[in-house]
């Protein structure tokens, strides 16, 4: 085996101030030990020392030049890295950074030369692109990139969707460039580049290109080569792009965002040589201009990127971006063609950088349309002009996914958006799974999806899935196309009254007249423009815009007169929406916050027995900053099935982690009336207004009078007990940072120990329980799926019983795929896992249409959980999945009972004769869901014991086609098994806090932690036999009968 080389670490005190919590800082003494085996870096101790030895290389290079590869020499031998803690957005993390600095240019280092590293985890949601694109045209700092993370088919297209990760990089560090790499000399100095804790660095740049720095210009020379050699400390996941740096001159500091599905890691590096390239104060100098730039920028993000994109005239480049591992350079020839076939994800198709004032470069990231001649051609009619100009401003403002269903008077409509460069058109038959399929993309993409339909029923098939987005606070734009004003209550054809058909389930509704050139086409843009931002605005939600047309409807000429663009010349220019709307409100509101929350404040400071309960909580940001607040306060955490963080991924290493106490099992402890009893918190926080077990919500009804607070963005009433003390309206981060900064919160332990006690003790139950079934129940199913979720994947639940096990009985962590270095250098124990549902009105319409839509909107593989009854309900949205339109493959898991189980599960069940619940609620039926699939053309898996379910979820979530899994169920089955969970849970959590109550006697003198031993074990073996064998017995067994064994 080849050896490595590996570096030794030492953790040092950071002066002249102490670390903070989950800080670290660690100094890369180089000296190089060969061994066989690779250490693990995050399960290494480090020693602690006062004055370590750091041997420092000078440097050859000169200043501002790129390095030939037999001039390059090791700058600095020595790097400090400093872990700081994540940050609640972008702008705290650069915050934080600029911080950090400040502190360094106040005890300056000694030593003259050296590198020091700042990074933290932010925020997971995608803002490297817009980070890029908010970057101005007259920018005082080069280079500037962006590096798409999408590997298939990568078109500029697909960065109107919004959801495209990468890396944004300011600044600079080092690079290199010359030929064909084939001399040793070359790649030994490449090699004193790569990082310290690992031999899989990679290198990034261009083959055959000669890069003249001084005259600013690239030109294609085969054989030649430009590289850059990432200076990392750590590599964050082999499976993610992570281009460190996009390094061309040498001012040694850089800042970059590098986008993960679930995190985000913010790296800021400063570099100085006193020697030979520049001194530390000049260094530092030159960073604090990137930093700024970077700061202002990111809070002036651009509402489009069409519009900001063009400013930076990128010259479109064909050419690919390369990534190898950067000791694969010695003595090897490559091109793009080999380097595709050996590893298609070493290259990349997708990229941006201003490399100079007067050079920037780029592959698809540039709008090839004709814009200008797009709508400034001459409309064949006045009805073409006025759809003309409802798209192209819908797509200036973000919104260019269009659900358009089929119909005659909304033709205008439907060929502007079907012809439209920039959009994604979707199609269906039913309008009622279209507008759910639009619900989807909004929760997934946080944005809103424009719908078209045509007039008449079609309007009203919108009307559930409008219902659910006002009463979840989705944003959603409406273009319901109507007969003009003198067709309407006549009794023409397909013509019903359409102003405010959806009453007061929309937030606005606006009216525009039949189109005429009477009338300014500034009036259409406008009108879009008040839309979109109402919709966007809390409370977000639907908007409703009717839009009638005279004839003719199709492209038939008409003459117009062109006086009605009059103003629009600017609009024509560029890519701007014509009225930009900017919303003052938040930063005032954060200005205001920290005194209109001074009573809460107190409370919480005060609190010894706090519970803080996660509800649904739709977006990464805000699950993100709940988690941090949970870190912060130390309460006991009670979290829904729709939070986030009911599923968590962990390092096997942090599973004993005691930072947060999550108590995953506490409608399970519910069940027992002492629990209930005992169980009495003196305050209660609860982010998100929903919440998904019924005895939950009870106890905290019986905790009243207790302070009980409750914070979301928007404004909604949700207090069915009438026992809420505060109602706090503010974004989850802000409330999280004004909480972290402003209150030390106190606990007792012995609160908090007698409650994990509890949750340990009814967790145990419960999995010994499922999991010694030998029979398939739908508990188990609840319990496997989570365990079935791979990183960077979504969950969407089915309302009735889906959800309801999910939240009492799924698993409540999984294993983490990503490396352990960055989850360590995240500074948090766990990650969270994006889960949605229809919970706004609860109903079971529409769920195979929204999740598709989610899929898409998220980017992210989907796994759909629901009932029978449900899935029947709404198999007109299987047609959605045959447009796999930028859409990840799903699966959908049919819990088959063959009818609504739910209903067993409710008083109702035991007062009525069987045949009445059979025909009236359970609505029982023999369905062949196996033909429906087979109908549209679906992979099919149908499933009736735990291996067959276990290979399914493992084989559908590894192939790249949409698969339905349907796991076979009985009522009455169900029935039981559910009771016999709640009866046993019962009793061990009666027994639970019977033992913990002594042991707590026992400690009664002080707040400590309880302290025990076990004395004495006695078990015995019990063997039952069964009536019947069980349904995962061989076929093949010739036994007679069969028993259960076990030990007690």
């Amino acid at each position: 085996m080849k050896p490595f080389a590996l570096y030794s670490q030492i953790t040092l005190p950071f002066h002249p101030s102490p670390l903070q919590p989950h800080q670290k800082t660690i100094i890369t003494i180089t000296k190089r030990t060969h061994v066989l085996k690779p250490a693990l870096p995050y399960l290494t101790r480090f020693n602690h020392r006062q004055n370590p030895i750091s041997k420092v290389v000078r440097s050859s290079m000169g200043k501002d030049k790129v390095l030939e590869g037999k001039n390059a020499a090791l700058l600095v031998n020595t790097c400090i890295t400093r872990n700081l803690p994540p940050a609640l957005s972008l702008e705290q993390g650069l915050d934080r950074i600029k911080e950090a600095v400040e502190e360094l240019k106040a005890n300056p280092p000694s030593c003259s030369s050296g590198m020091y590293k700042f990074q933290l985890a932010v925020p997971p949601s995608a803002k490297a692109l817009n980070w890029f694109c908010s970057q101005p045209e007259a920018s005082k700092v080069f280079p500037l990139f962006f590096l798409s993370n999408e590997k298939e088919n990568p078109t500029y297209k697909s960065l109107s969707l919004g959801r495209t990760r990468g890396v944004f990089g300011i600044g600079s560090a080092v690079s290199f460039k010359g030929s064909s790499p084939d001399a040793s000399g070359k790649h030994n100095a490449m090699q004193r580049y790569l990082p310290a804790e690992s031999t899989s660095s990679k290198a990034y740049g261009f083959l055959d290109i000669e890069f003249d720095t001084k005259m600013s210009n690239i030109k294609h020379q085969s054989g030649s080569f430009y590289f850059l050699i990432p200076m990392i400390l750590r590599v964050w996941n082999a499976s993610a792009l992570y281009l460190q740096h996009f390094i061309i001159k040498l001012s040694f500091q850089q800042i970059e965002l590098d986008e993960f599905d679930d995190i985000s890691f913010l790296v800021a590096t400063l570099a100085w040589d006193d020697s030979s390239m520049c001194t530390f104060s000049e260094a530092v100098q030159t960073f604090e201009v990137s930093l700024d730039q970077a700061r202002h920028s990111c809070v002036n993000f651009s509402p489009s990127i069409h519009s900001s994109l063009p400013k930076f005239n990128n010259a479109e480049d064909h050419r690919q971006m390369v990534r190898i591992n950067a000791l694969l350079l010695e003595g090897k020839h490559f091109d793009t063609s080999t380097l595709e076939q050996s590893s298609p994800s070493s290259v990349c198709g997708q990229f941006s950088a201003r490399l100079s004032p007067t050079l920037s470069i780029g592959n698809n990231m540039k709008d090839k349309t004709n814009q200008a001649s797009y709508f400034t051609q001459d409309c064949p009619n006045i009805n073409a002009l006025w759809a003309s100009l409802i798209v192209e401003e819908c797509v200036r403002l973000g919104l260019t996914y269009f659900c358009v269903a089929p119909g005659s008077r909304s033709s205008p409509l439907t060929i502007a958006a079907a012809s439209h460069p920039l959009t994604t058109c979707i199609a269906c038959i039913d309008e009622r799974s279209l507008a759910f399929h639009a619900l989807g993309y909004a929760k997934g993409s946080q944005k809103p999806a424009v719908i078209i339909t045509s007039s008449g029923t079609a309007v009203s098939n919108l009307f559930p899935a409008v219902v659910e987005a006002s009463q979840n606070f989705v944003p959603m734009l409406l273009l319901t196309a109507d007969r003009p004003p003198e067709l309407v209550d006549v009794g023409a054809n397909q013509a019903i009254n359409q102003v405010n058909h959806y009453g007061n389930f929309v937030r606005h509704f606006f009216s525009l007249p039949p189109p005429t050139d009477d009338i300014s086409a500034r009036y259409v843009l406008t009108t879009v423009d008040s839309a979109v931002f109402k919709a966007t605005s809390s409370p977000h939600g639907p908007i409703h815009i009717n839009c009638p047309f005279r004839e003719p409807l199709a492209n038939s000429p008409r003459n117009w007169n062109h006086d009605c663009l009059s103003g629009l010349d600017h609009w024509l220019s560029n890519s701007e929406p014509f009225t930009r709307y900017i919303p003052l409100q938040h930063s005032l509101a954060c200005n205001n916050m920290y005194g209109d929350m001074a009573e809460a404040l107190k409370l919480i400071q005060g609190a010894d027995h706090g519970i803080l309960v996660f509800g649904s909580i739709q977006n990464e940001d805000d699950v993100w900053a709940a988690l941090l607040l949970a870190k912060h306060l130390l309460w006991p955490v009670i979290v829904d099935a729709q939070s986030g963080l009911r599923l968590r991924k962990y390092l096997s290493s942090f599973l004993d982690s005691k930072d947060i106490l999550f108590v995953d099992q506490m409608d399970q402890l519910l069940l027992s009336d002492s629990v209930r009893a005992w169980m009495k918190a003196d305050v209660i926080i609860q982010i998100g207004s929903r919440i998904t077990g019924r005895r939950i919500s009870q106890m905290i009804e019986r905790c009243s009078p207790c302070p009980y607070i409750m914070v979301d963005t928007h404004p909604g009433r949700h207090d069915p007990s009438q026992i809420m003390t505060h109602r706090i309206q503010s974004t989850i981060s802000q409330f999280s940072d004004c909480l972290i900064k402003c209150c030390t919160p106190r606990v007792s332990k012995k609160w908090r120990e007698f409650i994990r006690g509890l949750d340990m003790m009814a967790a145990w139950e419960t999995s010994f329980l499922i999991s010694s079934e030998q029979s398939l129940t739908e508990p188990y199913v609840a319990r496997k799926l989570f365990e079935a979720i791979r990183c960077g994947s979504a969950l969407f639940f089915g309302n009735s019983m889906p959800v309801r096990d999910a939240d009492m009985y799924g698993n409540n962590w999984v294993q983490c795929t990503h490396s352990a270095s960055l989850m360590l250098n995240s500074g948090l124990p766990c990650h969270s896992v994006q889960v949605t549902g229809n919970r706004g009105a609860s109903g079971i319409d529409g769920l195979i249409s929204t999740a598709i839509g989610f899929a898409v909107g998220c980017n992210k593989r989907v796994l759909l959980v629901m009932g029978d009854v449900s899935f029947l309900h709404d198999t007109n949205g299987l047609a959605l999945l045959s447009q796999r339109t930028r859409r990840k493959p799903m699966v959908i898991l049919v819990l088959n009972n063959h009818g609504g189980a739910i209903f067993s599960q409710l008083p109702v069940a035991n007062t009525l004769d069987r045949s009445i619940l059979d025909q009236f609620f359970y609505t029982s039926h023999n369905v062949s869901i196996r033909n429906l699939c087979l109908a549209h053309g679906l992979k099919h898996i149908q499933v009736q014991t735990k291996m067959e379910l276990q290979d399914a979820l493992f084989t559908s979530q590894n192939e790249d086609v949409d698969c339905v899994v349907e796991v076979e169920s009985g009522i009455d089955t169900n029935v039981e098994f559910h009771s016999n969970l709640r009866n046993f849970t019962r009793q061990a959590s009666d027994h639970a806090l019977n033992i913990l109550s002594k042991l707590s006697a026992a400690n009664s003198t002080s707040d400590t932690d309880m302290l025990y031993k076990i004395s004495k074990m006695e078990y015995s073996l019990y063997r039952v036999q069964l009536n019947a064998p069980p349904t995962s017995a061989s076929r093949s067994s010739n036994n007679t009968t069969s028993n259960r064994e076990g030990f007690v």
